[in-house]
């Protein structure tokens, strides 16, 4: 019995570990995502690549990857803060959107797909071809 009390109760510690790691992490990328937003350098991005995993779950995870330009050198990053369905259907790859990085981090971005540049889309069909000689998507 004192076995299972103790199982029981290293068990409940565990998850209280794991979910106040959770809360962390989560808190951690608001006050990023708040900083990207104040103090953030705004340029422009280019969607290079939409992705969707299906978690044991059945949640499904969404990701926009993109790249910008920084200092004359094309860095790829990740949206944040996690991506909607909603976010994921309406990015078009090769599509140019607003921007925001920070300098010192500039992976460290996010992508603001309710703004996208229209005047940079001369040749979307030209970014996808781009796209495709870059990187391995």
């Amino acid at each position: 019995m004192k076995n299972k009390n103790r199982m029981l109760l290293l068990c409940l510690a565990g998850f209280f570990l794991c979910l106040a790691g959770i809360f962390w992490l989560t808190g951690k990328q608001r006050e990023e995502i708040a900083l990207i937003d104040k103090t953030g350098v705004e340029t422009i991005g280019t969607v290079i690549h939409k992705a969707y995993a299906r978690q044991p779950n059945r949640m499904i995870d969404y990701s926009i990857h993109f790249d910008l330009l920084h200092e004359g050198t094309i860095i790829q990053a990740r949206n944040m803060p996690l991506v909607t369905e909603e976010d994921y259907q309406r990015a078009i790859v090769g599509r140019k959107y607003k921007v925001k990085y920070l300098p010192k981090s500039p992976k460290v971005a996010r992508i603001y797909l309710d703004e996208p540049v229209y005047s940079e889309d001369v040749n979307i069909e030209a970014e996808k071809e781009r796209i495709l000689r870059t990187y391995n998507y």
